[in-house]
């Protein structure tokens, strides 16, 4: 429905060119999405969204905001801390306009009590600057421009250039105020270098308006008064209500100095008919104190009187000493509950920390079991291996003993015995003999262990002139490298030397590659054809 009441809206600004009605599309996009929020966290963010955008405008209505917005934060289940400080934060706003000081205050202070707890930065460098604003209207320069460059710290460190441009233009007026002009021309031509650089034009306007009042001092009425001309008319454009206010009693006052006084009094009487309908005093009491001026320089002097009385009675209300004293109470008091939040924290940060150390107390002692544990394992697995591994050497040797042993004893036998003259044979065909029965068991699939020794001992006895050659030409072998030679000079096949050996293919053929390098053979000379050679 509201859509359709804004596209009749366009309509009829489209058509009827002299017609009066200002339409707000952004506030009409704002109202739609409260509107359509469907839960209540939603809600609240589009509630805070038109407090912030109606804060430069119609700022009344920003408190019935933030009371709907505290009035649904009451009765909801999840963490709504973060929105109920912004809700505080426009609240202190609206009652920072309406010379509530005290009240803006604590608002404020409520505020920086949740931000400091969620170290949520952003929001404290706002903090800082609202209440530096309020110290400004305070007339506590000083203390104002420390708090701003707290503001303006974290604003650099977060990069946020509007706000660095709203900072250095409030500094700017504690500047003016002070009479440190050049200050003050610093400061706002970095509000709007700041703006220049967030894209932000109604920032701009604003710190450019202020430095019509810094040409105003410096009774620049020219320059001042053309800026103030077109910043009224920018902000009629927008509808920002407060800043035309202000602008048409700064216009009436360069009026007032220049001496054009039924112009200064058309000024002044329009800001203080807005002051008035919007109820805000402190534009109400700076536009009676200088149509008390204007009255005096035309000689009204009952009517110059009666704004002086108006305007005491109003600077009485938001700039007595009661205030400021109340102010300095409160301020103490915040500290001390400031210091009671960061005490706070810095238990809670103790707390972790110990617990985060205890933790790598015992995730070190977890690390060093595991450490002595794998390395106990390791000792006990080269060890163990180490034993098998001589254990094995002695076997080995055992056999090669026990093997010599019985090939001396069947040597001795042969030696003794006399056999008949007809079972003698040449020593060729028995070479020849032997050599055929050796390779026909090898062929079988299984060799008993007993076989293999006498097959090994009469392959020994058949290389025996080779062997002597092959230990006298080349010494370093051993007794694995004379072996294998002896295997190959009778013309065993790799998978049958792997068989008698008891070994696998690819231990053979690395031990005929270790042999080839032991030989000192070329890469063109073949093992097998050396070895038939010797």
């Amino acid at each position: 429905m509201r859509n359709l009441f804004l596209i009749l809206f366009l309509l009829i600004e489209s058509f009827s060119l002299n017609s009066q009605i200002k339409i707000d599309s952004t506030l009409i996009r704002l109202e739609i999405q409260l509107e359509s929020a469907q839960t209540d966290s939603l809600k609240v963010e589009a509630l805070l969204k038109l407090a912030s955008y109606q804060k430069k405008r119609n700022y009344n209505k920003v408190i019935t905001y933030c009371n709907e917005i505290h009035k649904i934060l009451d009765n909801v289940n999840y963490d709504s801390r973060l929105q109920r400080a912004k809700a505080f934060v426009h609240s202190g706003i609206y009652k920072r306009r309406k010379s509530k000081y005290i009240a803006a205050l604590k608002d404020y202070y409520l505020a920086e009590g949740i931000y400091i707890k969620q170290n949520y930065f952003h929001g404290l460098a706002g903090i800082y600057h609202n209440i530096g604003f309020i110290y400004q209207t305070q007339k506590e320069y000083r203390k104002s421009i420390s708090l701003l460059n707290k503001a303006i710290f974290l604003n650099d460190s977060l990069k946020r250039y509007s706000g660095l441009g709203n900072n250095y233009n409030v500094m700017s007026i504690c500047y003016k105020n002070l009479q440190q002009i050049d200050s003050a021309f610093i400061a706002v031509n970095k509000a709007i270098e700041y703006f220049e650089l967030d894209n932000y034009e109604e920032g701009k306007q604003q710190a450019i308006a202020n430095k019509a009042s810094l040409l105003t001092r410096q009774k620049n009425f020219k320059e001042a008064l053309e800026i103030y001309l077109n910043y009224l008319e920018y902000v009629k454009g927008i509808n920002k209500e407060r800043s035309i206010v202000n602008t048409n009693t700064n216009i009436a006052n360069i009026y007032l100095k220049t001496e054009q006084y039924d112009l200064a009094l058309k000024y002044v009487n329009n800001g203080i008919e807005l002051a008035i309908s919007q109820d805000s005093e402190k534009y109400l009491y700076k536009g009676y104190l200088i149509r008390s001026k204007i009255y005096e320089a035309m000689n009204k002097h009952d009517l110059a009187f009666n704004d002086v009385l108006k305007y005491n009675a109003i600077n009485q209300r938001i700039n007595s000493a009661k205030i400021a004293r109340e102010l300095r109470e409160i301020e103490v008091l915040h500290e001390e509950e400031k210091q009671r939040i960061r005490d706070s924290i810095i238990r809670i940060e103790e707390k972790k920390n110990q617990i985060i150390a205890s933790n790598n107390k015992k995730l070190r002692k977890q690390l060093y079991g595991s450490i002595f544990l794998i390395f106990t394992l390791l000792i006990i697995i080269i060890v163990y291996y180490g034993y098998q591994k001589q254990l094995k050497t002695k076997k080995q040797l055992l056999k090669e003993e026990l093997s010599d042993t019985n090939r001396q004893t069947n040597q001795s036998v042969k030696r003794n015995k006399k056999l008949p003259q007809n079972e003698l044979k040449s020593p060729n065909i028995e070479e020849e003999y032997s050599l055929a029965q050796i390779i026909a068991e090898l062929k079988k699939e299984s060799i008993e262990e007993d076989r293999i020794q006498l097959l090994k001992n009469k392959i020994k006895t058949i290389n025996k002139d080779f062997l002597q050659k092959l230990k006298k030409e080349h010494p370093k072998l051993t007794k694995t490298d004379i072996e294998v030679c002896s295997f190959i000079k009778i013309g065993l096949s790799r998978r049958e030397i792997s068989n008698i050996r008891k070994t696998s293919l690819e231990a053979i053929k690395s031990t005929r590659f270790r042999l080839k390098k032991k030989l000192e053979l070329s890469k063109d000379q073949k093992l097998d054809e050396y070895i038939q050679s010797i």
